[in-house]
Parts: C-alpha cells; structure tokens; sequence
C-alpha cells in the first residue's frame, strides 16, 4: 500500500469517527488513461538509455490502438496526498506519475485503461480503513463500475490483462475474486494478470485455493490465464504487511481470505520470462510528481537520486539477483545488488522494499505479458 500505513497508522485515533460512516455510491466512471484519451500518463515512447551498459535503446513506432491484440486495465497503487479519507475522482499529479511509472512500459502489448477511484489515501484513509471504515469499498464500487463499463463498452470479446499494485492489487484481488474467477467466459478472457505488492493468496502448496479456485498463480515460461504476483524484500522480513497470510492486516480490509491457512503468493519473474541476467530498476525520466511519494522513492530507491537521462525511460546502473525465499512465515521475492558498492535500496519498516515491486526488472514483467498474448492468441 506504499507508505499509507506507515504514514496513517499512527492516526487511527483520528480517523475512528468515521468508521461508522457507510460506503459511498459509485461515481460517474472517469478514465485516467483511455484509447480514447488522445494523450494520457500511460501514453509514453519506450526509448530508454541503460546506465550499466551505456546502451540507448530506442523507441518503435507504436501500433494503432485498434492494432493492439489486448488489453490491459490497471488500478494504481495507494498515491493520494489529499487530506481526505477517500481521495477525490481528479487524476492528481501523484496519480498520473504512477501511472506512467507502473503502466505506460505495457502499453506497447495492449491497450490500456486505467480508471480514477476514490482510493483510500495515504493519511489518513489507510489508517481509517484499517480501523473499519468502509473507504476500500468505495474504491471497489468506484473500480467495479469502471470495469463494468469496460466490459459493457470496450472489450467486445478481446483477451485482457490486469495490472495492479499495492492497494490496486486489493482492488484487482476482489474484482477476480468476485467477477472472473466464478465466469468462465471472463476466465476465457483473461490473459494474464499482475498483482504486485498485494498478499495474493493461495492454499498452501498449491496454485489456487486461496484468492481463486479457478486461476491459478503462473508457474512456466508462456503459460497465459494465470496470477504473477510477488512482494520485494531485501532484508530478511521480521515484521511485515507483506509476504505472509498469519499477518496479513489488508486482506480482511477487502473481505478477501487471510489466514494461517494460506499461503502468500510469489513467482519468480526470472523464471516466468526466461530472462535470468541481473535487473536494474527502470523509471522514466521525467521527475515523479513531488509529494509524499516522491519522498519516499528519495530516501528508499534512490538515495543518491533516482537515475535520469535524455531518454523517456532510465535503467539504474545498478544490478540485482533474486529468488522466492520463505523466511520467517514471510513468503517475498529477496533480491540483492550484484555490486556491494552500488547505492543501496533502504527499506521502509513494515514495507520491506515496496516501492520497486514492479520497477525491479520491469522488462521481465513486460516480457512475460508479450509471451502470455502469444499463448492466449494462440489458443482462441
């Protein structure tokens, strides 16, 4: 939920007169990023300048929206800097940074849509949500009806891709639980999806039981109608939102299973891909949106600033490895940098490294959505 928790917890107090307040209605659907929306925060070249091997690639010309073979739709993470309990339907400038940020890699595979929600935001919604307040449903209502008008509008049949992250992934959690899962004409449909930083569950040993019974986590190269969902960690975790079912405080938030019992999701993207190399974390160029956010990316991913160039996209000099470990009931993608000089990923406590879930070899996730097209296109 990036910082939300740390930042709001110690606000619960404030934020309990509202727990007895009931979900809002959903909203007039609003579009962040849209094939109809002329330009839009995910709309970026892919021309990216590598600053461990010096090589710039650039960017090729991107088909026709009405050319893309599928589509993606993507709920950003917990961003709002509003003082609010949910965040208003504006696309804020934190929201469009995380979007170009998480979602504009993908949109040389698919199309994307991206709908604005009332999310619970960072301070003090996270905390009143934790608390009881019913501000995630809100967000779900909002994130729903986007979806339903996707359906109802856009999709005419076509393969899709979910992206999410943090918050977005509880969304996504909830929307497939609830609506895909049990559909076998939407599990037809479903090409892959991402859900990063968000404790998907499964039953322990198992691919499917927890969050879903009928999709299962990916486990092979290629293989399409399946779950990627893993959290980064650095350290080894000892407390922690993210990586294991026995404490898992977001889960519950989303009436979503949780428990002993699971087992938290995570697939090795190396593996997933099939690209093995060391990672660096690719950004765009461009300043992220200053805020609460912009902050935190300072002082844990890019404490000696975050990697720029004159392309649209930067790759950090820096390299990483890493594997799906189980230390201490924490179920985590652990990675380490392949120089021990190189500038470190600090860690949040409570977040363990967070905010680079998706950023940390974003290629490989972007590698694994072309191949997941290739396999379901193959099949229909």
């Amino acid at each position: 939920m990036s910082a939300s928790v740390l930042v709001g917890v110690g606000s619960v107090g404030l934020a309990a007169p509202a727990i007895a307040q009931p979900a809002l209605p959903p909203a007039p659907v609003q579009w962040l990023c849209s094939p109809d929306i002329s330009a839009d925060p995910c709309d970026l070249p892919s021309d990216t300048t590598d600053l461990g091997t010096g090589e710039v690639t650039g960017s090729p010309e991107l088909s026709a929206e009405a050319d893309k073979p599928v589509d993606c739709f993507y709920v950003y993470p917990t961003v709002s800097d509003q003082l609010a309990l949910n965040a208003d339907l504006t696309a804020q400038p934190e929201v469009q940074s995380i979007a170009s940020y998480q979602a504009a890699r993908f949109a040389g595979q698919c199309r994307v849509f991206a709908p604005i929600y009332r999310q619970m935001t960072l301070f003090p919604g996270i905390a009143a949500g934790l608390a009881g307040a019913p501000l995630a449903q809100t967000g779900y209502g909002d994130v729903l009806a986007a979806w339903n008008d996707y359906l109802a509008h856009h999709n005419n049949g076509r393969g899709v891709i979910l992206i999410g992250h943090s918050q977005g992934t509880l969304m996504l959690r909830k929307l497939i639980h609830d609506q895909i899962d049990p559909n076998p004409t939407l599990r037809r449909q479903l090409v892959g999806a991402f859900l990063m930083g968000g404790n998907v569950l499964t039953a322990r040993g198992r691919t499917v039981g927890g969050d879903f019974q009928n999709i299962p986590v990916c486990t092979q190269q290629g293989e399409s109608g399946c779950v990627v969902a893993y959290s980064t960690a650095v350290a080894d975790p000892t407390v922690s939102l993210f990586g294991n079912s026995s404490h898992d405080a977001l889960s519950p938030v989303m009436g979503l299973p949780s428990g002993p019992g699971y087992q938290v999701a995570c697939t090795d993207p190396a593996v997933l891909s099939g690209i093995s190399d060391p990672v660096g974390i690719t950004i765009p160029s461009a300043p992220y949106a200053f805020g609460i956010i912009s902050m935190l990316l300072g002082y844990t991913s890019f404490p000696q600033g975050a990697p720029t160039s004159a392309s649209t996209w930067t790759t950090s000099a820096q390299r990483a490895v890493g594997r799906c470990t189980e230390v201490n009931g924490y179920h985590d993608y652990q990675f380490h940098l392949t120089d021990p000089a190189a500038q470190p990923v600090n860690e949040l406590p409570l977040f363990n490294s967070h905010l680079v879930d998706i950023n940390l070899g974003y290629d490989r996730l972007v590698a694994i959505a072309e191949q997941q097209t290739d396999t379901w296109l193959a099949s229909t």
